[in-house]
């Protein structure tokens, strides 16, 4: 229903009139300007924040654990990518699905509640110190900017979707024919404020009605929503 265009008509042989509908609006010279876009400010982004990626690695080195939380999820196409964040969960949780971690600390009815509340529970008890304060400054994601520079996400775009998602997500094929984004529509509308399934509404709008300059409307409005803490 929030189907509002992306339609070419051309005539086949100078005579049979074919009408092309595209399930997104980046296609083309937008896909390259996009692409071009993501290098310059994500590499640029990269090399500022490196100090402060540089201090959180050596903070997360002595606390024990992993320093990065690694997890496959799908980009464009269904092509299959590993996901970069700083580690945020307990060493005893960490790379556990939720159910299972919330299994393994002895509180199993905690995982209702975490779905039903958009994936989220107040004061997470998997979640560490340090992990508390990466996820609230959203510091937590800026090892992502790798992929970004890499390729394999773009700086706005859908959220990654994770493999399994595909057998219950039934928009998962118009979702793919962009790149997944560091951020996005729906981050910047509310985030965990909103369900799972406005969210992905919200994708869904953005896949089908992107431009240039809603990108750059949605990174100015994720400056001001991480700057507030909102």
């Amino acid at each position: 229903e929030l189907f509002v265009g992306n339609i070419d008509v051309e005539l086949f042989r100078n005579s049979v009139p074919v009408i092309a509908v595209h399930q997104t609006a980046l296609v083309g010279w937008g896909r390259i300007v996009k692409r071009l876009f993501d290098l310059f400010v994500g590499g640029i982004l990269l090399i500022i924040t490196s100090p402060l990626l540089l201090i959180i690695i050596v903070i997360e080195l002595f606390s024990g654990g992993d320093v990065f939380f690694r997890q496959i999820r799908l980009t464009r196409f269904n092509k299959e990518f590993r996901v970069f964040k700083f580690r945020t969960l307990k060493k005893a949780y960490n790379g556990l699905a939720p159910e299972e971690g919330f299994t393994k600390m002895g509180k199993p009815e905690l995982i209702k509640q975490f779905r039903e509340n958009g994936d989220q529970v107040p004061n997470d008890p998997r979640l560490s110190r340090l992990g508390n304060f990466l996820r609230k400054t959203t510091l937590d994601e800026l090892p992502q900017l790798i992929n970004v520079v890499r390729g394999d996400i773009s700086l706005v775009g859908p959220r990654p979707l994770i493999p399994k998602e595909l057998s219950v997500y039934e928009k998962r094929h118009t979702i793919l024919s962009v790149k997944s984004g560091l951020t996005g529509l729906a981050q910047v509308s509310g985030r965990k404020n909103i369900s799972f399934e406005e969210r992905r509404k919200l994708d869904l709008y953005y896949v089908q009605n992107w431009s240039f300059w809603l990108d750059l409307i949605i990174l100015a409005k994720t400056t001001r929503v991480i700057l507030e803490g909102s």
